[in-house]
């Protein structure tokens, strides 16, 4: 039976294959349907890695032999989704910003978190400026709609030339820091040239497809999957068809809440494609903000 880390690696050839035939859509479908697909993606596979955070709490806290209730940690958990949500209302600059930052190193987190499984202070800055770059190379290839999204939701306008450099800035920053952390890690070492046509396949898929189809794409297939892999492990010890429906089961009262949510939210605002889309992305932020922090605690348990 193949290891957790292994299985990973080897879906790597899985996903580009599948990004591929995503930019196959792209250019089969006009973009209203991109969307769509876009939204289907992300409202089951995407929301589903994040669905199962109490059980992944309670697990870690058993792992620890800390004893904290189901009822006190589902009331702690709700309380920092409504936090969240409250910050994206009342200071909006800084639930972006703070989204932004705790995304890019989460994004870093699962990406290198099967080569570097004990993360050093440089580890972890990689994690950070990979996910930025991702982040920022996004929203440079489609400059416009994140400029009209990010001014709906804090009413600052932003100078598209900002994420050309910043995508530079962290793209340099990012691949100082692999080739310092290469030197001493033979898995850098090995997956340079891999990492490199990663970056290239991502370049592709944001220039060709809508902002929200790339989004899709990158969010579920490189990094909702994986995850869920990670923390069907975690959870069972294994991989294979029982644990991963024990995973869904278990999963299923809270993705079918935040389903709900997010529906509920795009049917409102469904007039106004910009507005809904900024509505969604808070939306994700608001859950994302809990899930990032229980997905770094079971890392280092």
């Amino acid at each position: 039976m193949k290891n957790k880390g292994q299985i990973i690696i080897d879906m790597s050839n899985f996903m580009v294959v599948t990004t591929f035939f995503s930019l196959w859509l792209a250019v089969q479908f006009e973009e209203f349907i991109e969307n769509i697909f876009a939204y289907v993606l992300i409202l089951s596979l995407g929301i589903i890695h994040g669905a199962n955070d109490l059980k992944l709490i309670q697990h870690s806290n058993s792992s620890r032999s800390t004893k904290i209730s189901y009822v006190r940690t589902l009331t702690y958990y709700i309380l920092f989704v409504l936090g969240s949500a409250l910050l994206f209302y009342y200071v909006p600059a800084i639930a972006l910003i703070s989204f932004v930052i705790f995304s890019a190193y989460h994004f870093g987190e699962q990406h290198f978190g099967v080569r570097i499984k004990e993360p050093t202070f440089w580890g972890n800055i990689l994690f950070f400026t990979y996910g930025f770059f991702i982040l920022c190379l996004l929203f440079y290839l489609h400059a416009e709609t994140v400029t009209e999204i990010i001014h709906t939701i804090t009413k600052i306008k932003i100078d598209e030339r900002d994420y050309y450099y910043a995508s530079l800035g962290s793209g340099i920053s990012m691949s100082v820091l692999y080739v310092f952390l290469m030197v001493r890690d033979k898995d850098l070492r090995t997956s340079f040239i891999r990492e490199t046509f990663h970056i290239v396949v991502f370049f592709i898929l944001f220039s060709t497809a809508s902002l929200l189809w790339s989004f899709a794409i990158y969010f579920v297939i490189w990094h909702s999957i994986p995850s869920l892999v990670d923390q069907i492990y975690y959870l069972y010890g294994d991989f294979s068809k029982k644990t991963v429906l024990g995973y869904v089961k278990a999963s299923l009262p809270y993705w079918v809440i935040s389903i709900i949510g997010i529906l509920f939210l795009l049917f409102v605002f469904r007039s106004n494609f910009e507005t809904s889309l900024s509505f969604f992305f808070s939306f994700l932020a608001a859950i994302t903000f809990p899930h990032v922090l229980v997905i770094n605690r079971i890392k280092n348990t």
